[in-house]
């Protein structure tokens, strides 16, 4: 054997990889960083399921007291008739649309606040 050949050598080492993707030599680190990685998912379950908790609530007592939710800005709709008399129906929103309205807002923050910070300023 020449001398050369002593100065490289190669070692086989077990390497640890986390659920998302990094790799690790010590297993410390690498369960460490997936203790992590779990304690972030943990926390995102514990705020979807409050928001459905939130959300559920709400549509309960909508449904409760017999409420409905309709559309402001047409809180009526003008149907068809064919003897030309006026009917009328209520535009009420659909239930799927306001859990979806309620999960939007409790997930993304509260966008109500800025928008009435907005609305406040434009009167001063």
């Amino acid at each position: 054997m020449n001398k050369a050949n002593h100065k490289i050598r190669s070692e086989l080492d077990t390497v640890y990889i986390t659920s998302d993707g990094r790799k690790f030599l010590k297993y410390i680190d690498a369960l460490y960083s997936q203790s992590e990685i779990d304690k972030g998912i943990e926390i995102k379950l514990s705020k979807q399921a409050r928001v459905m908790d939130i959300v559920k609530i709400v549509m309960d007592v909508l449904r409760h007291e017999n409420w409905g939710v309709y559309y402001r800005n047409q809180p009526m709709q003008p149907l068809e008739m064919q003897d030309g008399a006026p009917l009328y129906k209520i535009n009420q929103v659909d239930d799927e649309d306001i859990e979806r309205a309620l999960i939007n807002t409790l997930t993304e923050g509260e966008p109500w606040k800025h928008s009435e910070t907005n609305l406040n300023q434009k009167k001063t």
